[in-house]
């Protein structure tokens, strides 16, 4: 059976037969803007059949249940891309109204591993910042983390 959502934060389903409630929680995601020294970035272009199909994002994917924020995001990382990565600092988290998922995005550093498409992967490409290809970008939060990844050099900070 279903019932409103409550302002009070009440669970938004209720079981008609046993009276067990219902969260519907937002999915976490976790992601990394990979910088070289140079300042390049690594983008992927997303093979997964869905809105962003065929667009560069970031290299990421969901946590799993139980899961750290930041051991998830070195396990995508390295199954998207074959690097092996240091994560410098927490770039920040994104959210979007009518959007479950929560985006927790690092900033990263390659240490080790081969520059190699895993299978969520059509390709795998470093850009410069002049050569990002905004109008290309699979989802908001991406270009978001990049512009906050350029503000932040811009700026002095690492």
């Amino acid at each position: 059976m279903k019932r409103a959502l409550s302002s009070d934060g009440g669970p938004p389903f209720v079981c008609s037969a046993c009276g067990q409630k219902f969260y519907l929680d937002p999915k976490v995601a976790a992601a990394a803007v990979v910088r070289w020294e140079d300042g390049r970035v690594v983008l992927l272009r997303r093979a997964q059949r869905d809105r962003a199909h065929g667009l560069w994002i970031l290299p990421g994917g969901h946590v799993d249940r139980g899961e750290v924020v930041e051991e998830a995001t070195l396990r995508e990382v390295a199954e998207e891309t074959g690097l092996q990565v240091e994560l410098e600092r927490l770039l920040g988290v994104y959210t979007y109204p009518g959007n479950p998922v929560v985006l927790v995005v690092f900033l990263a550093r390659p240490t080790g591993g081969e520059l190699v498409p895993g299978r969520e992967a059509l390709d795998l490409a470093l850009f410069a910042p002049a050569d990002i290809p905004w109008d290309e970008l699979g989802y908001h939060s991406t270009g978001q983390a990049i512009k906050d990844m350029l503000d932040l050099h811009n700026q002095g900070e690492r």
